[in-house]
């Protein structure tokens, strides 16, 4: 408008996702890069809403804790005030991406939300998101790329995929899922053909070729592939888990970077401007040996498989290492692990670690990020997921500020929930061992079906030293209604846990089927009480029961 126009400020020069916070005179003006389109959508431009929600933040210390009402601080005030403000900010990362929690896009569970109950917590924590400015600047479109193309050009091009030990091409078995074979130069040539024939028909698909391995190890065992692949890292198999889908697997990093850079070779010949997206995962997440030198335009997803918290020191520094060395490749690297769909329900917490590992990434020029996924454990794995949520908008930030933002919505309790969760951030990782093992014993996962070991990674004398520290969280909060019902949210996402956690017992130690009924129901009756009040994503949680435990037909 005029009035903007008029305080120098110039709406149509910001650029994508930009804003501008000014104040002149007695006026404030927050103008921001706005795109049309539904303004709680992660694929809106909304720079205006970013520079209201920042505002927020850094004038009157709004502080989003979780999702909905009583996730939201807002300290009290006699008056507002704001001061000489003159600042145009741009997101520091390009794409700020947590997926939805597993489940979401399913029909409900019985031990899920009820359909309403799904639909009003999805937008509660939509919205959440994007007052923690999820969105992207520039569209990057990729997924695990060659899925279907076994079904388009497998009998008349068998050469383009994996060749197995057995001599034959492509999938080992009817339905299996197969790797490509990357060393072939007519497999990069019908890519990147694909490429521009679908940048044709649909100019808004964006600049990306999306060149990520399907979802398995990389497999062929072709001459060239072989060759491609140079020395393997000495400490490679140390820190490979036994049980992982990668273990006794071929490395083949150096494979995949080459693959990528003569992906980029070609479509840079189309489109100076456009990128070539991989993923460094499964056998080929360790860092290249070959010495490749990649460069700008070619993005690479660092997801390290088999790689969960809690870690000991030596696991850390190692996996640290794997980005610092695909750093040194040249090429701009996201940020895509699997690390927060594990830990079930239970208050699974390895908040410092994590953010020393987002650290790491910041200072190497991370450029983007995208979380598998949102499990949405709000009332156990609080710091956990607050922290994740603001190194999107704050990736320098220490750890101890914006735990401590985390904590002030606590009140007079602040002091003793910060001990609360570091009562379960201690016994998670000295519980290292003990989560490894139950793993191992159960054949659980770390993800997938951790729900089969909950009660063994958090068995019952975990949980009176927890409820503990919230009983004296809970005296403390007495004189301030706000505070006190945080801290009941809390200790009901205990109680969640330890539900779950006596569930799992039930199963593991094979209990007459009236007892495991028994356990069931109370744990639906919990959720059905409490599924409006948003301490769990319970279809993500059921997602995970689905797979940990052998339900009866009537709670699945």
């Amino acid at each position: 408008g005029e009035a903007v126009r008029a305080a120098g400020v110039k709406a149509d020069a910001l650029g994508s996702e930009v804003f501008t916070i000014k104040t002149t005179g007695d006026t404030l003006f927050i103008v921001g890069e706005d795109g049309a389109g539904d303004p709680i959508s992660r694929d809106t431009h909304a720079g205006t809403l970013w520079g209201v929600y920042e505002w927020l933040e850094q004038t009157l210390k709004v502080r989003w804790l979780w999702p909905g009402e009583l996730g939201t601080h807002v300290p009290k005030a006699a008056t507002v005030t704001t001061g000489s403000l003159n600042e145009t900010t741009a997101p520091r990362l390009v794409q700020r991406k947590i997926r939805p929690g597993p489940g979401m896009n399913e029909p409900p569970r019985t031990l899920g939300f009820t359909p309403a109950a799904q639909e009003k917590y999805a937008r509660d924590e939509n919205v959440f998101l994007r007052r923690h400015r999820m969105g992207a600047t520039m569209k990057l479109v990729y997924s695990h790329a060659f899925t279907d193309w076994w079904d388009k050009y497998g009998q008349d091009h068998p050469e383009w995929f994996q060749l197995n030990e057995d001599g034959r091409r492509g999938p080992a078995g009817k339905g299996s899922r197969f790797s490509m074979c990357m060393s072939n130069p007519e497999l990069h040539q019908q890519i990147v053909a694909d490429w521009k024939q679908a940048r044709a028909k649909d100019p808004s698909i964006g600049r990306a070729l999306n060149a990520c391995e399907n979802d398995i190890v990389g497999l062929c065992v072709c001459e060239p592939c072989k060759a491609w692949d140079g020395s393997t890292p000495s400490d490679y198999t140390d820190f490979i888990a036994p049980g992982s889908k990668i273990a006794g697997k071929r490395f083949v990093s150096n494979r995949n970077a080459r693959f990528l850079l003569s992906l980029q070779e070609r479509v840079v010949k189309e489109d100076p401007e456009a990128v070539v997206v991989g993923y460094a995962y499964m056998n080929y997440f360790v860092a290249p040996t070959s010495g490749i030198q990649l460069n700008p335009n070619v993005w690479v997803g660092f997801c390290p498989s088999g790689s969960w918290y809690p870690r000991d020191e030596r696991d850390h520094a190692w996996i640290k290492r794997q980005w610092s060395g695909w750093a040194a490749t040249g090429a701009r690297l996201f940020f895509r692990p699997n690390y927060f769909l594990t830990g079930h329900t239970m208050p699974n917490l390895f908040t410092r670690s994590f953010a020393d590992e987002f650290h790491h990434a910041v200072k190497s020029g991370i450029v983007a990020t995208d979380f598998d996924s949102l499990t949405g454990q709000w009332a156990t794995q609080g710091t956990n997921l607050y922290q994740l949520v603001r190194l999107h908008t704050r990736p320098d930030a220490k750890t101890d500020d914006l735990l401590g933002e985390y904590y002030s919505g606590f009140g007079p309790a602040a002091e003793a929930v910060k001990a609360y969760f570091d009562y379960w951030e201690k016994y998670t990782l000295d519980g290292r061992e003990r989560t490894v093992a139950a793993l191992r014993e159960r054949k659980a996962s770390f993800w997938r079906s951790f729900a089969r070991m909950s009660d063994a990674a958090f068995p019952p004398d975990a949980f009176p030293p927890g409820e503990a520290l919230l009983k004296k969280a809970e005296a403390a909060a007495a004189s301030d209604p706000e505070s006190a019902a945080r801290v009941a949210f809390l200790s009901r996402g205990l109680d969640h846990a330890k539900l779950c956690a006596r569930v799992a017992e039930l199963f593991s130690s094979k209990a007459p089927a009236a007892e495991v009924k028994k356990g069931l129901d109370e744990l639906v009756a919990f959720r059905r009480k409490h599924e409006g009040e948003n301490l769990s994503n319970f279809t993500a949680a059921a997602w995970s029961e689905g797979s940990g435990w052998a339900l009866p037909a009537e709670y699945k």
